[in-house]
């Protein structure tokens, strides 16, 4: 195990373990012989969020053997082979969606409506984040034996499809509420029917077809010996932005044309959705793992939709000021939402793992904060930051290579490219040091990082990266010409 779990607790830590010390949490069960999931004579800790980690404390601990310990044995060359793969991938995703979105600016949907594009930072992210947690879950529980059968991944696969559509139809609701308040144009009764259903419908499919694949891929991993959290997060984020893009325009396209013939039908449609979404909660609530993500697991959600939500805004002015924008700012925030996404995923998974072996947890939180040993310490998580680190670095110069092949109506230059990797570089820097002192802080405080660091994190990472890719353009205007800005742009869309 890494050496913070196996040392002594103190400071806070030991604040905590003095009132629920984990020795007196977890019991055996008086029949070992019992090879199923049953409930133990334990007393339950008092989880803020409870996570998996309270579920597997009422479930016999005889498994805990047999845990499938895929990061103990990884190597550093594995690691890098495993994330740099669905990185490359996620990328070229990343950029194609860079492609559609400053595209999308003369498409019927935003033309009729120009104020959805408020909503593009805010659907995109509550797909990041509905479909990253989903993956660090399902790959705790793989690493933790509880994906083993064809029962188990049936039962797990369908109680988490019908959680993430609870999830998506209910908050992707509130992404026209920003709309509401801050758009720029007066928004009608049909207006605002058009953008809500759009969002439903988007939030709705993109989160089914992104969920099968999540399923599909933590499967696969498991069988063939690779650790899905460094695989699951890369791949849905290759596919994630331009199907959510690509359906948020065809839908709302389409929605546009059907209220000038039937408004009422939008509204059976709309309730239709929102039927899905009881349903749903209904199948969710029968699973012992969703269970209490369903009763727990918004607040993470809905805070960084509302840190999305002025990402969004700040997209929109961008968008105005430097129009070639539009091309970058998905490549950005995603990769660095990519990249700490599969380190607290693995920090997680750690600490899970932890906890079913009855092991003493984290350190005291004043050791997670020096970043000395986030980048140079002699620990897993030091390693895996700086191989994230190094894989963004030449891949950022790769993906930007490809960007101006494309072209974004002005030609590359040296310090443009220094720039913008520097900018990418120092967003994954500062997330993968947040990394690690929010996910032990959480833990610590007992609120579970699977269900809960990836959304601040990915939020902070979209905000973080639209602000320094500002200042990128910014820059390159102000000191080396470059006509990156509303009044010296060509006005030439990619392919042009």
């Amino acid at each position: 195990m890494p050496e913070e779990l196996i040392e002594p607790i103190d400071g806070v830590a030991t604040q905590l373990s003095q009132s629920n010390t984990t020795d007196h949490l977890i019991a055996e069960n008086n029949n070992k012989n019992n090879t199923g999931d049953t409930v133990s004579n334990v007393i339950v800790e008092n989880w803020i969020f409870a996570p998996i980690a309270v579920t597997i404390q009422k479930m016999n601990v005889s498994k805990s053997n047999n845990v499938f310990n895929i990061v103990e044995k990884e190597t550093k060359r594995q690691f890098l082979l495993e994330a740099l793969i669905p990185f490359l991938f996620a990328g070229l995703g990343l950029i194609l969606a860079g492609v559609m979105l400053e595209s999308a600016e003369g498409s019927e949907f935003f033309t009729v409506l120009p104020d959805a594009v408020i909503m593009v930072p805010t659907l995109v992210g509550l797909k990041g984040n509905l479909e990253m947690t989903l993956s660090s879950r399902l790959s705790t529980l793989a690493n933790l034996g509880f994906m083993e059968t064809k029962r188990d991944k049936v039962n797990v696969a369908l109680s988490n499809l019908a959680l993430i559509q609870c999830q998506a139809i209910a908050v992707s609701s509130l992404a026209v509420i920003p709309v509401l308040f801050i758009g720029e144009q007066t928004i009608s009764f049909d207006d605002t029917l058009c953008l809500l259903l759009s969002a439903v419908v988007t939030a709705s499919l993109a989160s089914l077809v992104l969920s099968l694949l999540m399923v599909a891929v933590v499967i696969a991993a498991r069988r063939w010996k690779l650790n899905p959290d460094n695989i699951s997060t890369p791949v849905a984020a290759s596919l994630g932005d331009v199907s959510t893009l690509y359906i948020l325009l065809s839908v709302g396209t389409l929605i546009c044309h059907m209220r000038d013939l039937h408004i009422t039908f939008l509204i059976v449609i709309l309730l239709f959705f929102y039927a899905i979404a009881i349903i749903g909660a209904v199948l969710a609530a029968e699973d012992r793992f969703t269970l209490e993500v369903l009763k727990n697991g918004w607040w993470p959600i809905l805070c960084a939709m509302l840190i999305t939500t002025f990402s969004g805004l700040i997209l929109k002015k961008s968008m105005q000021a430097y129009p070639p924008l539009a091309a970058f700012q998905p490549l950005i925030n995603g990769l660095g939402g990519n990249l700490v996404a599969v380190q607290a995923s693995r920090i997680s998974t750690q600490l899970h793992r932890a906890r079913k072996n009855r092991e003493v947890e984290v350190r005291a939180l004043h050791h997670y904060i020096n970043p000395i040993r986030a980048f140079f310490g002699k620990n897993e998580d030091a390693s895996a930051a700086k191989i994230l680190l190094g894989i963004s670095i030449p891949s950022n110069i790769l993906f930007i290579f490809i960007i101006f092949l494309i072209g974004v109506g002005f030609h590359n230059t040296v310090p443009f490219t220094i720039s913008f990797v520097l900018v990418c570089a120092v967003q994954v820097t500062i997330l993968l040091y947040i990394c690690q002192f929010l996910v032990r802080t959480m833990w610590v405080m007992r609120i579970d990082p699977d269900n809960s660091a990836i959304p601040f994190l990915t939020a902070l990472g979209d905000l973080i990266g639209s602000l320094l890719l500002i200042l990128c353009f910014w820059s390159q205007w102000k000191y080396f010409d470059l006509p990156v800005s509303a009044d010296q742009y060509t006005g030439h869309k990619f392919g042009h």
